[in-house]
């Protein structure tokens, strides 16, 4: 077999949530939809949340349905009443139908329970259409889930979106995670110029639920059509982008300029966009991940220009829009860029993480301070 008609790819999380939702809001929901934990990579429960919000919200647009929609995580969740509700026909509707969110140490604890929603789910008494989100750990209840294969349930599993573009496609606005917020934009009428989508997921990172967060702080500065330089500007006081001028400095080699923002780390901390503070660890991670994604654009950028290809086409080929200002800020990194530079950056930033993480480090700050002097450019005598 060819590897042309090889097994299909799976659409990535964000186009399943869509069509999901998009299926949810035209009554096409099936008997039963379990949303389960991936069973590979780390689960991201946002996209379980969308479908169950888009089943709650047509559930209760329905004239004469008896509607149970329950979180089984609160500490007042009683497993006796959705027992009663899938056993038992309503007194006030002639259809019912389930929302059960955040059921996994529902399930767990009372095992019982997945046998009811499947015995529910195949009778002909049972609610007309049931989603069940069991994201989180596993146990028997969960496990009984998970195996069955019985007609009409349907499973959808989420795990995170990729912040790194694929091998075939190195450019960082065809990761899923800039594809993924390029299409949010677009149901906002937010239009993201080329290299904006990429710049955001560098800043703001792969989760769905801070991508959206940064659409929605561009919506309500009365921002439109967003290039990196617009992505840059609303990140400049914030954790993110505060991550972005310390790599910017690095590879630079200006020592001062990484030591000063260190020291405003120092004094007033980071917080995200969204007004979170972050901690000292994750704003250290935050940091050298910035750093590191940086180094490897700087890396492929000099390789080129060394090649004969000009700088506005190699910051193009790594997926950045070779504005002015992009520009410049490359050119003044690449006036110190070279091999022996960039290979001290990543020399210090290994170091760095090994400081921190299996050295025992507690003042993460110290590591880089450490890394700064490890990188600062030297005076040429």
């Amino acid at each position: 077999m060819s590897a042309s008609t090889g097994k299909k790819r799976a659409a990535d999380p964000g186009t399943t949530c869509r069509e999901l939702v998009a299926r949810f809001g035209q009554g096409d929901l099936p008997r039963c939809m379990l949303v389960l934990p991936p069973t590979s990579g780390e689960e991201e429960v946002w996209f379980g949340e969308q479908v169950l919000r888009a089943a709650r919200t047509f559930g209760r647009s329905q004239e004469g349905l008896d509607l149970l929609d329950i979180d089984a995580s609160s500490p007042d969740f009683q497993p006796e009443i959705l027992e009663s509700f899938l056993a038992s026909k309503s007194l006030f509707a002639s259809r019912q139908a389930l929302v059960l969110g955040r059921a996994a140490k529902a399930l767990n604890k009372w095992p019982r329970l997945a046998d009811a929603l499947l015995s529910a789910a195949t009778s002909d008494d049972g609610p007309e259409w049931m989603v069940v989100q069991a994201a989180g750990n596993t146990g028997k209840g969960m496990k009984a889930l998970a195996a069955t294969r019985k007609k009409g349930i349907e499973k959808v599993r989420f795990r995170g979106l990729y912040g790194d573009p694929p091998p075939w496609k190195p450019d960082p606005d065809a990761s899923e995670a800039a594809l993924f917020v390029t299409a949010e934009a677009r149901e906002r009428k937010l239009k993201l110029q080329r290299g904006a989508s990429g710049l955001l997921v560098q800043l703001a990172g792969s989760r769905p639920n801070d991508l959206i967060q940064a659409l929605e702080h561009f919506s309500m500065l009365g921002e439109d059509s967003i290039g990196e330089e617009e992505v840059r500007r609303v990140a400049a006081q914030s954790a993110e982008g505060s991550a972005f001028d310390f790599a910017d400095a690095v590879l630079a080699g200006d020592a001062a300029q990484t030591l000063r923002l260190i020291g405003q780390l120092s004094r007033h901390g980071l917080r995200s966009w969204d007004g979170r503070r972050v901690s000292a660890r994750d704003a250290f991670s935050m940091i050298v991940g910035a750093v590191t994604r940086e180094h490897k654009k700087t890396v492929s950028i000099l390789e080129s220009v060394q090649s004969g290809m000009s700088l506005e086409d190699a910051l193009t080929a790594v997926g950045s829009r070779p504005s002015m200002p992009v520009v410049n800020r490359m050119q003044k990194r690449l006036q110190v860029a070279s091999a022996e530079h960039l290979n001290a950056v990543l020399a210090a930033l290994v170091e760095a993480e090994e400081n921190v993480k299996m050295s025992g480090w507690r003042d993460s700050n110290a590591a880089l301070e450490f890394l700064a002097f490890r990188t600062m450019r030297r005076r040429q005598a």
